[in-house]
């Protein structure tokens, strides 16, 4: 292993957790001064007076004297109506003070790559994080930054076999939401696809709710855990935050437990971190497998072309993309503009759907002198559109100027 760290950083609203990739190539989770203590509060503070900025504890403790101010909910900032400025100069005081810690439980080892998991991945948290890392000395390609969802994923592949043969379950009750993850890893042949599902459950029940009637929560858990597991086979749970460490589960568990792994603990989504800044900065072990979860594609498109006499796709955008990097653009030359030809592919559901695009109203020409630009994206998470523009011929036909326009919402 090279003297460089690989970090894993967790950014959630109320804590962050730091875990790197040790000697041995495995997580190891960075403590806050006594063992298994390993949640840093995710805030920081500035007092107007001294112009003194602080982190972590540090800036809970200063939050206490006149003329400071604390900044909480971090990740939220992103997508908020503060200043920019402001948020880098936040955040690269929050960022600074986790890599210090790092630096320090490591010996003084340099940290190369650094993969930091938040609740969602949004074009604005994309844009800011990587702004921030930029102002800290990072390159572009050094730094990545995914999903919880994905985070749990890494973490389970990384797992013994026996865990994740069927469904895998991740549930997390904390002060902010109760959310139900279900993963599903999907063979067949290559890629196979570890498909996550996210349900919200904080209309059922609550953090405040369990520590008001802790047998009424106990029975409304057990409730939607028994109806679940009948309409799936499970064979691994995971249960996180500071609602599943109140000993009030008692009928939930006999559940949970019954012919299934379980198991309890907060550092599960950092070392997901850490696993998946392994496998993106070092050689991949999961090269087979694409994640379709929130925030990423979940179908294959492709287009038909004719290469050589034979029947060919040109693949637009594979399963596992982020949307709103899910893009390209080709260039074809067609025999006659007739239509072009496009293929939704579902590797979940095993299905595969047409679509076509007209393209009669294309100047008519000789055989094969019509070129043709086809720009793809994706406008939301379910929808993309396609653009077709005709080219012309070099110097034998000029660009007509027309363009075809089609938008396709995925069900």
């Amino acid at each position: 292993m090279a003297k460089e760290l690989i970090l894993g950083i967790d950014f959630s609203r109320d804590y962050a957790q730091l875990a790197y990739i040790n000697n041995k190539g495995n997580p190891q989770s960075v403590s806050m001064g006594t063992a298994d203590n390993y949640l840093i509060p995710a805030v920081v503070c500035y007092n107007s007076e001294w112009n003194e900025w602080s982190a972590g504890d540090e800036a809970l403790n200063k939050s206490r004297h006149v003329n400071s101010r604390l900044y909480n909910d971090l990740p939220l900032l992103f997508d908020g109506d503060m200043q920019k400025e402001k948020i880098q100069q936040i955040m690269t005081v929050f960022f600074s003070y986790l890599i210090k810690l790092a630096v320090h439980e490591c010996n003084g080892r340099l940290i190369k790559n650094i993969l930091v998991t938040v609740e969602e991945v949004t074009p604005a948290i994309l844009k800011g994080m990587s702004e921030v890392f930029a102002g800290l000395g990072y390159a572009g390609e050094d730094v990545k930054i995914i999903s919880h969802s994905e985070s749990f994923v890494y973490y389970t592949l990384n797992q013994n076999k026996d865990i994740w043969i069927n469904q895998v379950l991740f549930l997390e009750l904390n002060r902010h939401q109760f959310i139900c993850r279900r993963l599903e890893v999907i063979k067949g042949k290559e890629p196979h696809v570890a498909d996550v599902h996210v349900e919200d459950l904080s209309s059922l029940l609550t953090l405040e709710m369990a520590e008001k009637d802790a047998g009424a929560a106990d029975n409304i858990l057990a409730d939607y855990m028994e109806k679940l597991l009948k309409k799936h086979v499970v064979s691994g749970i995971y249960l996180s935050g500071e609602g599943f460490y109140k000993d009030i589960w008692q009928n939930s568990l006999q559940i949970i437990c019954r012919n299934r792994r379980v198991f309890k603990g907060n550092n599960l989504i950092v070392k997901g971190a850490a696993y998946g800044a392994k496998e993106i900065f070092l050689p991949s072990t999961l090269s087979q497998y694409l994640i379709a979860c929130k925030g990423r594609t979940r179908v294959k498109i492709t287009m038909a072309v004719e290469y050589k006499g034979k029947d060919q796709e040109i693949m637009l955008s594979n399963v596992g993309d982020y949307w709103y990097n899910a893009r390209s653009k080709i260039e074809c030359i067609m025999e006659k503009p007739t239509q072009a030809v496009f293929e939704i592919h579902d590797l979940i559901a095993h299905t595969s759907e047409n679509f076509t695009m007209d393209l009669r109203e294309f100047p008519e020409r000789e055989p094969n002198t019509t070129r043709i630009e086809v720009d793809f994206k994706y406008t939301d998470e379910n929808k993309f559109e396609i653009q077709i523009r005709d080219l012309g011929f070099g110097e034998f036909f000029e660009s007509s100027g027309m363009v075809v326009k089609r938008s396709i919402t995925i069900q």
